[in-house]
């Protein structure tokens, strides 16, 4: 394999030495590539002639000429032009553009410069690495969260694992990030599809099973970095009967500093104000489901914490827990149809003492907003390569 010496020709394009495809003293067989910013393609960036050359006998040092063009209106019924290469000739033909498809592709799809050089073997492997990068976060991106740790898995558990790792560790940090944000967003467009397709239903278990799939949508509430101890957890208050103990939907754990939350779950379905006015004309009290679900997360709190030292004791993984944060989810604002509605739920819930109420489609907006500020990063660094 050779080197690739760069000439910029323009904003949009540099040509690249001739690789020499089949050597000889008089004629030559090579391929005159060129790089370009592809405006249709960013990752087709290459283009290019195979042609003959040819000089004088006794001049070694003659500069190489091109072999004056056929023109095809010339020629007639059943003629034609055959160009065949052998085995080495095309291989080294297409290591050529794989490895011109690296410079570019490695060095942030920007054209190089005039005088730079590259070693074309080196980056005909630079460019498998990231097209192969690049299927896999497209991969990553449909299969979501448990797609992508199904991949780590395997690659950990392959017996090259380390030369993988080493090759990724060669590439730019802007390509690792984007890589990473690609995954993440591969989630929060799974967590928002399964919102969408489930808005009406009615079933507790299910959307507790979702939330614990997605327990990252905790983090956007929270404002802190979150992951989930435990569900169905047990805090306490059970009776010499063995009956009565309290277990909340989720115990959450703040990944800085262990301290738990507590979680209770309901359904979108869930009504958050009362049907009639409790003074008319637009002043409501909070549904009966939604009064429950803070006194029943309150009341999780007060037995956890009257319990904390002993259930300490009893657990291997660490927490801790001062006056624990609680969260409902429950409901969808869809049912506040009017302003008094939206401002007797608002009064009510912005009352309340150390329990948070947030509905379902609060919660999966936060998702979406998140979504589009991760995917418009991911366009404006695409936009600023390129400029």
């Amino acid at each position: 394999m050779t080197n690739a010496k760069i000439t910029q020709t323009g904003p949009d394009s540099a040509a690249v030495e001739p690789i020499v495809l089949r050597p000889g003293d008089v004629t030559r067989m090579v391929f005159k590539p060129q790089i370009v910013n592809n405006k249709q393609d960013e990752n087709k960036p290459v283009k290019g002639h195979v042609l003959w050359q040819k000089r004088g006998k006794s001049h070694a040092g003659e500069e190489w000429a091109d072999e004056a063009h056929t023109k095809l209106s010339h020629m007639t019924a059943g003629s034609g032009i055959k160009l065949e290469l052998n085995t080495d000739e095309l291989y080294l033909l297409t290591q050529a553009v794989r490895g011109l498809y690296g410079v570019y592709w490695k060095h942030g799809k920007r054209l190089p410069k005039t005088g730079e050089e590259f070693d074309l073997a080196e980056y005909s492997q630079v460019a498998k690495t990231l097209d192969t990068l690049d299927s896999a976060a497209q991969l990553i991106e449909a299969a979501g969260q448990d797609g992508f740790v199904s991949l780590m898995k395997w690659i950990v558990s392959q017996q090259n694992s380390r030369k993988v790792i080493e090759n990724l560790s060669k590439l730019d940090l802007a390509d690792l990030a984007e890589i990473n944000v690609l995954a993440g967003i591969g989630m929060l467009k799974q967590s928002l599809a399964t919102w969408e397709a489930n808005k009406a239903n009615p079933d507790e278990s299910f959307w507790q099973e979702t939330l614990a799939k997605y327990s990252f949508v905790f983090s956007q509430v929270f404002s802190t970095p979150v992951v989930v101890f435990g569900s169905k957890v047990y805090v306490g208050g059970k009776s010499v009967e063995g009956v009565g103990g309290k277990e909340p939907d989720f115990l959450l754990k703040n990944e800085l500093t262990s301290h738990l939350l507590l979680v209770e779950i309901k359904t979108p379905e869930t009504g958050l104000l009362s049907k009639t006015p409790y003074r008319p004309p637009n002043v409501f009290a909070a549904s009966r489901e939604v009064a429950g679900a803070v006194t029943q997360v309150a009341r999780y709190k007060d037995t956890f914490l009257h319990n904390y030292a002993n259930l300490r004791i009893e657990t291997d993984e660490l927490f801790r827990l001062v006056d624990p944060r609680c969260l409902a989810v429950i409901g969808n604002t869809a049912q506040l149809d009017s302003e008094g509605k939206k401002e007797s739920f608002e009064h009510f819930r912005r009352a309340l003492r150390g329990t948070e109420i947030i509905t379902f489609d609060e919660l999966f907006r936060k998702v979406e907003v998140l979504l589009n500020l991760l995917e418009g990063k991911v366009a404006h660094d695409r936009d600023g390569d390129q400029t």
